[in-house]
């Protein structure tokens, strides 16, 4: 079967919200016992070419990595780069979902990343997806199902109208772009006496503009696009065994919690999904990232920031000279002058993983590390970095950056689960040629352009990006 993804190839990525130890970090939250990411098992539905999913793999050698798309061409392209990367713990498959159940043993899977497809497929489609979740799943497992979301799903849905409207028939991949490109353009521009809602869909046509071509053909021009509500996906849940646990999503990990000082309700289940509908509703969300546990997880809903008091640390934060913190166009102010020096001097240490122990040495300063985490000002992790921080006597290149090189992609994933553009020839170059063979001495002396009394210090920002392994 040729699918719409086979035509045209769907970016390739590496996603955040569905890192393992980010999943496990908020089941622990929760009060419950997680699967170790560095032995799991993990399966990732409609994966593509699966390229989040082998990142996982690069980065734990001791974790089964399973995943599976019903485009033949984005899992010929997965695994021919696993193959070449010398993964040998990947396995991917073409598979349609509402088939996949039958390849998988009851409770097989400790991690199910379900990533921008729920909401893309037909009815059938979505039921036997959370049909495969609720089998799927282990014991201790955690699943993630991500989907545009409702009543933010509105908004899409009338420019979907719109540019459907537009493009109408038209076959052609290009053609069909162009005239899309242009509606946009055009929409995107303010008008006087705009209503509010016409205000509101002409800053989503902005923000469409600036999507992939591919993105853009298949996500808003696609044969199917169902924005989901989360009462209804929390639905579907318990139809198949499954809790609502949480959101992986930025700013929502604490949407299953119940607030501060609250009394305990006598359904907190209910009483946390009530409250999250109702923010959906007055913040107008357009995408969700909803957790999913097994039934019979003996959730604690009330926030214990002391749970994650043995976890590990890492952050970007950059302390300005007004003594406020940036990452990526946002300011941030920590009052208390301990906890911030400490952040300080994590971020001096970034990409490494620290203690938490020597940054919150307090409850209300691991109250704040928790509400930082939620906020994506920092990472929690379970186990310390799993990469090396400086280069060995014989340096490594992590096997997947290599295999991506030799392919020719600009762009790499690191080993701390990013993506990293990598344009100069002189240091893809240096990177191929540490294969863990060759002392720092011998990789001086290849043919990569740098000189040789540079070579060390390139390995050395190379092992701060997450590029070279333990």
């Amino acid at each position: 079967m040729t699918t719409a993804y086979d035509r045209v190839a769907y970016p390739s990525s590496v996603f955040t919200q569905t890192h393992p130890e980010r999943l496990a970090v908020l089941r622990r939250l929760a009060g419950l016992p997680v699967a170790d990411p560095r032995r799991a098992r993990i399966l990732e539905v409609g994966g593509g070419d699966c390229l989040n999913l082998l990142s996982f793999a690069a980065i734990w050698p001791g974790c089964e990595a399973h995943g599976f798309d019903l485009s033949e061409a984005a899992i010929r392209r997965g695994a021919a780069l696993a193959d070449a990367a010398g993964l040998a713990n990947v396995t991917l498959a073409v598979e349609d979902i509402l088939d996949a159940r039958s390849r998988y043993a009851a409770g097989c899977f400790d991690y199910v990343i379900v990533h921008g497809v729920y909401a893309w497929v037909p009815d059938a489609v979505r039921e036997a997806c959370m049909d495969l979740v609720g089998h799927v799943l282990s014991e201790h497992g955690i699943a993630m199902i991500s989907y545009n979301a409702m009543p933010g799903g509105h908004i899409r849905l009338i420019m979907r109208e719109m540019l459907l409207n537009q493009v109408g028939d038209i076959p052609d991949f290009e053609e069909r772009i162009a005239a899309t490109r242009t509606f946009l353009e055009d929409y995107a521009r303010p008008r006087e006496g705009d209503e509010p809602l016409a205000t509101v869909l002409r800053q989503q046509a902005a923000s469409m503009l600036n999507r992939p071509d591919s993105v853009l053909f298949h996500d808003e021009l696609g044969d199917c696009y169902n924005p989901q509500r989360l009462g209804d996906v929390a639905a579907a849940a318990r139809a198949r065994g499954l809790r609502l646990l949480t959101d992986a999503g930025r700013n929502r990990h604490l949407d299953g919690f119940l607030p501060d000082g609250s009394e305990m309700p006598d359904d907190p289940d209910a009483a946390v999904l009530r409250a999250a509908i109702a923010d959906d509703y007055a913040s107008l969300r357009y995408f969700r990232h909803s957790l999913l546990v097994r039934e019979n997880a003996a959730i604690d809903r009330t926030i214990d920031a002391g749970r994650i008091a043995d976890c590990y640390l890492s952050t970007r934060l950059q302390r300005q000279a007004d003594g406020s913190f940036a990452l990526s166009g946002d300011s941030i102010q920590i009052a208390d002058e301990d906890l911030a020096a400490a952040l300080e001097r994590a971020a001096a240490a970034a990409p490494e993983r620290v203690p938490l122990t020597e940054i919150a040495r307090t409850d209300e300063q691991l109250r704040v590390v928790l509400q930082l985490f939620a906020e994506w000002y920092v990472t929690l992790w379970l186990h310390p970095t799993p990469f090396s921080l400086r280069p060995g006597d014989q340096p490594q290149a992590s096997p997947l950056v290599r295999a991506m090189l030799q392919r020719g992609d600009l762009a790499v994933c690191t080993l701390d689960h990013g993506l990293l553009k990598i344009e100069q020839a002189e240091l893809r170059g240096l990177l191929l040629g540490a294969d863990g063979t060759r002392s720092v001495a011998a990789i001086a002396q290849l043919d990569h352009g740098i000189p040789g009394d540079e070579v060390e210090a390139a390995l050395n920002a190379s092992a701060r990006r997450g590029l070279l392994r333990a």
